[in-house]
């Protein structure tokens, strides 16, 4: 396979921005400032903040109706799964994100590399879940 072929694609690990949340000053918020709701989201696995509970994630713009690369709370994600991407502005972004080697890449590794990231967001999401219950 050469280089043209291999960014043809990527494993990536992709969700949803929530459609509605009440904020913290308890007013009904539509997606984040950033993106619409319902958005589809691509996560950097190995940018993801567990302090602030923040990820970084590329999606479609709210206003520029452009992908973009913005920190966004792992609270206002849903529907984490497996995915690959072939669009060619986001594997665009992906390639020239100043973290280095922070998405995967097309290789069984990296299949399995993300399979263990959505599990591990989904043991993490469900045991707040509980918490917050």
């Amino acid at each position: 396979m050469n280089e043209t072929q291999k960014a043809a694609w990527k494993y990536c690990v992709v969700g949803n921005i929530v459609k509605t949340h009440i904020d913290e000053n308890g007013i009904l918020r539509y997606g984040t400032v950033a993106y619409s709701g319902g958005t589809k989201v691509y996560l950097c696995g190995k940018y993801w903040r567990f302090p602030d509970h923040t990820i970084g994630v590329i999606g479609l713009s709210r206003r520029g109706r452009q992908y973009c690369f913005n920190s966004t709370p792992v609270e206002l994600i849903e529907n984490v799964r497996l995915s690959r991407t072939y669009k060619p502005s986001v594997l665009k972004l992906m390639n020239h994100c100043e973290f280095e080697n922070c998405w995967w890449h097309d290789a069984p590794e990296d299949r399995a590399g993300a399979e263990a990231f959505v599990a591990e967001w989904k043991k993490r999401f469900e045991k707040r879940k509980d918490v917050e219950a």
